[in-house]
């Protein structure tokens, strides 16, 4: 397959400009002794980090800063990057989600399948979700997010637990957004990321013990998204030129989510071949069969999904397997753990 320069970082995290408790310095810091490629921050309804001029390069950090839209009713949050001005505060969602896409800049729906159970979850922590993802601007989702999945997963009773072991508890991206995902994919593209959604939020157990619900460098070594970019981003580009193209490669869907407490996935490739044709991910092509490869750091089952079903289920480090036309994803998974999700790859068959 062809060479790519891996890029990987974070995506989602909230700074003392809206709910985060982290200043721009020390979530950067965080970044750095995270070891991540780029970070991308999003506080709630305000660009004023950008604003204040902290985006572009800390050292080998690359940081990009959007901010997350909101509708007056605190639902339907979506984070826009490349904008230089906030949109009007009082848009509804089919609104602001239009301006974002007419801008040309980039737009994730945000814990887009985010649950509570009303009987066992955390107080004051109330899901914020989507009421619909019937836009047609919508680009791309966030298939798994740290902290919403903590919170779906954190109940009473084992809040403590999850509060001393917060990356432990992990699993998988929910069921229903993949569903959703896979469905959707088969009349429109979306693509996905996945997301950290920091804050660091102090949160009081038992109304004694004050502890951050996830620092900044825990979740900063837990979900990644890891871009397979054509060059290597240097100084030499424009801030500007640097996030059209991480950008491009989130729309574009050349790029797969890793959970960095299972593994470092560094490494990973994922293409189809076909005719001396290679076909990456978020590549769609015409053609009866194509054969799916795959290379991974070290042994792990693999669940390969053809239309939103398990086509085939192996354990190995090499994936080299001929399949009929159909939309192909892979599922990568260490002790029962959800580690590598990787975009689609669109096989559709030659018309007759």
């Amino acid at each position: 397959m062809g060479k790519f320069f891996e890029f990987t970082g974070c995506i989602h995290a909230h700074s003392i400009y809206s709910d985060g408790s982290g200043t721009y310095s020390e979530i950067i810091q965080s970044a750095q002794e995270a070891d991540l490629d780029y970070l991308m921050i999003s506080d709630h309804m305000t660009l004023k980090g950008r604003k204040k001029g902290y985006n572009g390069w800390h050292d080998d950090l690359f940081l990009s800063i959007g901010y997350e839209i909101q509708d007056p009713e605190d639902q339907n949050h979506y984070l826009a990057f490349g904008l230089e001005e906030e949109l009007p505060s009082d848009l509804k969602a089919e609104e602001y989600i239009k301006a974002v896409e007419e801008k040309q800049a980039l737009g994730i729906a945000a814990h887009p399948f985010e649950e509570r159970d009303p009987d066992q979850s955390l107080n004051g922590y109330p899901p914020i979700n989507w009421n619909t993802l019937e836009y047609s601007e919508i680009e791309v989702i966030e298939i798994w997010n740290m902290m919403s999945h903590w919170l779906e997963e954190t109940t009473i009773k084992n809040s403590f637990w999850n509060l001393l072991h917060p990356r432990s508890f992990s699993t998988h991206p929910k069921q229903k957004a993949l569903r959703w995902w896979d469905e959707v994919n088969q009349n429109k593209k979306v693509t996905a990321v996945g997301s950290v959604d920091a804050h660091a939020t102090e949160y009081k157990f038992l109304g004694l013990l004050k502890k951050s619900i996830f620092d900044y460098k825990i979740l900063f070594k837990s979900i990644r998204t890891h871009l397979l970019l054509d060059q290597k981003p240097t100084e030499q580009l424009t801030n500007n030129d640097i996030e059209n193209i991480l950008f491009a490669n989130i729309k574009e869907g050349r790029n797969f989510i890793s959970n960095y407490r299972r593994g470092d996935a560094q490494g990973f490739r994922y293409w189809a071949e076909a005719k001396n044709n290679k076909i990456q991910m978020g590549d769609s092509y015409v053609a009866q069969e194509v054969i799916l490869y795959a290379t991974i750091p070290k042994k792990a089952k693999v669940k390969v999904i053809r239309n939103g079903n398990v086509y085939k289920e192996i354990r190995t480090k090499e994936v080299q397997i001929k399949v009929p036309a159909g939309i192909y994803r892979l599922e990568i998974e260490v002790d029962d753990r959800g580690w590598i999700y990787t975009n689609h790859i669109k096989i559709r068959s030659p018309k007759k």
